[in-house]
């Protein structure tokens, strides 16, 4: 909470941020999240019930978290090599959606909801002065926090020099990774024009914490603004733009910012790479059953494997800033696609992961990649031929 006089210094608070991006690690451990929405056919589930029915603890020890639209989310603790968290993260992940079929929840793969509504299911604190933030500034917010959903892959940071490689290499990839994986084309039931309406999403929201930090981390969390002041009580949005840096200065009629203040605001920071003792890569869509293990082998191997990862860095480069062509156009976009062909490419040469998982990637590269498709051209042609809102099938015959 806020205190009453100045207690951060611009730079103690750069020192701050700096500690915590990328501290040294084992170098090669993998975590995954998968995040799933949630439709209920029948009587509608309540937050409160979904928290009840997956209370029990997952074998491998993932952690379940519900966000503010229901969407339900796994975290895998990070592990030692792509095997390793991909098994927690299908062990974990299938029984997590049994329990859900059971009681009549369906979870599905998706990047973008296309017809839910985007009401919050849940009145905590955050999530309502998250929501009055961005409202505040636009309707993507509210589409961001309920409809969305997202595979996220992280990778250890390793040694200073390691950290920073890995963290230029995963921007110059990002547009490869937001294009090849692309999956939520539709909203408001139709066409969007957007093969990734999720990112576009993403795009629309308060650019100061979701654009990529590709100038430095600590001096993107200082220029963020600050999206709530946590007091005794409550979270009090912002509705005026303040940098953090800002209020580090001149303070607010709260307070001034305190270490744990700024803490807090990192967790409301959403670029598409993001360093919080580990990499987490956010700009992959949610896919079905099993493709969410493609993007977990092609992203730990590009970013692990140095040789691989050169090479990479030097095809990706005519296309490093394009963003917002590759969450539009996806690999219907020629740069994006050959860039994305040849990348991916070099990771299945070398890939290490489990059998299965790499024969799923293969496939996926195959049928998508390589022929400039992502799934979203599948979505599109369910919704053409038959008016399909949702994927047919939550399980692809892959392997």
């Amino acid at each position: 909470m806020p205190s009453p006089t100045r207690s951060l210094s611009l730079r103690s608070a750069r020192d701050f941020v700096t500690e915590r991006a990328l501290p040294k690690t084992t170098g090669n451990r993998v975590g995954l999240e998968l995040e799933w929405l949630t439709r209920s056919p029948g009587a509608a589930v309540t937050l409160s019930e979904l928290r009840d029915l997956l209370s029990s603890p997952l074998p491998s020890r993932s952690t379940i978290t519900f966000e503010p639209g229901g969407q339900v989310e796994i975290s895998t603790p990070p592990l030692d090599g792509c095997s390793n968290a991909v098994r927690a993260a299908a062990v974990d992940s299938d029984l997590l959606r049994r329990k859900l079929r059971a009681s009549g929840v369906q979870t599905v793969g998706l990047g973008l909801d296309p017809v839910r509504s985007e009401d919050l299911v849940t009145d905590q604190d955050r999530y309502v002065a998250m929501r009055a933030f961005f409202d505040a500034r636009g309707p993507a917010g509210a589409r961001m926090m309920c409809t969305t959903a997202a595979v996220h892959v992280n990778v250890d940071a390793g040694s200073d020099d390691e950290g920073m490689r890995r963290w230029r290499l995963a921007h110059r990839l990002g547009p490869l990774f937001v294009a090849a994986f692309s999956n939520s084309p539709l909203v408001y039931g139709r066409p969007s024009g957007w093969r990734s309406a999720r990112y576009s999403a993403w795009l629309d929201i308060d650019p100061t914490r979701t654009s990529p930090a590709v100038d430095g981390w600590a001096s993107y969390a200082l220029a963020a603004n600050v999206m709530f002041i946590r007091t005794r009580d409550t979270f009090v949005a912002l509705d005026e733009d303040m940098p953090f840096a800002r209020w580090i200065d001149e303070g607010h009629e709260l307070g001034f910012p305190t270490a744990d203040d700024l803490e807090y605001h990192l967790t409301t920071l959403f670029p598409p790479v993001r360093p919080h003792g580990r990499l987490e890569l956010r700009m992959f869509d949610m896919l079905p059953e099993p493709w969410w293990r493609a993007p977990a082998v092609i992203a730990s191997t590009l970013l692990h494997d140095r040789d691989v990862g050169a090479r990479a860095w030097e095809i990706a480069a005519p296309v490093a800033s394009k963003w917002t062509e590759a969450a539009r156009y996806s690999l219907t976009h020629p740069q994006i696609a050959a860039a994305a062909r040849d990348c991916f490419a070099l990771a299945l040469e070398v890939m290490k992961c489990d059998a299965e998982s790499e024969r799923v990637a293969q496939t996926f590269y195959e049928r998508y990649t390589a022929r400039g498709r992502s799934p979203a051209d599948d979505r599109l042609i369910e919704f053409t031929t038959a008016g399909a809102l949702y994927p047919a099938d939550e399980t692809v015959e892959a392997v």
